[in-house]
């Protein structure tokens, strides 16, 4: 091995996946469904289709 750094390889900066809101914070969220339903809510959009649901819905009365 020689003492010079490597040319190549290491961290890029700007690199992997955007966040998805604007103010980046997005946390993981588990459900359990049955198969029949998770084939649904994959036709219905995933992911982005239940977000845009909770974000249109009113917040439930005290």
């Amino acid at each position: 091995m020689s003492d010079q750094p490597a040319k190549r390889g290491g961290a890029g900066r700007g690199q992997g996946r955007k966040p998805e809101s604007p103010d980046g914070v997005m946390v993981p969220v588990t459900i359990k469904m049955t198969v029949p339903q998770k084939e649904k809510l994959s036709e219905l959009g995933g992911a982005p289709w239940v977000r845009e649901r909770i974000d249109k819905a009113k917040p439930p009365k005290k």
